[in-house]
């Protein structure tokens, strides 16, 4: 199995190191972008796509809502996971409006993290 390409697109720093240390300690997965804002994870993306993009829903610049609309048109193949502090129903249905593949709150553990990535990447 290749590993899974994953991009994540946070505002805090802090929060993607340790999303990084997450996913990495598996062995399958590889990060390969982090972007502080929807328009950087754009930017980047144009010159390395991921298989799966994890996105912050507030963020400075570009939020996660039109930065999940524009990679669904720009990159369909590419799956989107929604990460956030936001649990209201309303919001998560918005988000899957906008394509998102999976949603899960900021204060998931680890492991309910990685197998969302699995579970979306086979869909």
């Amino acid at each position: 199995m290749n590993k899974i390409k994953i991009a994540i697109a946070d505002d805090y720093q802090v929060f993607r190191e340790g999303l990084i240390i997450t996913l990495t300690y598996d062995d399958d997965m590889e990060v390969i972008i982090e972007a502080e804002n929807g328009e950087v994870l754009l930017e980047k993306m144009k010159t390395i796509t991921p298989d799966l993009v994890i996105m912050d829903f507030k963020m400075p610049v570009m939020d996660g809502m039109k930065a999940t609309r524009i990679i669904k048109e720009l990159y369909p193949s590419v799956k989107v996971m929604v990460i956030s502090m936001y649990e209201d129903e309303k919001f998560i249905q918005s988000f899957k409006e906008c394509g998102a593949d999976g949603y899960l709150l900021k204060n998931a553990e680890p492991d309910e993290i990685r197998q969302l990535v699995y579970d979306i990447i086979k869909k």
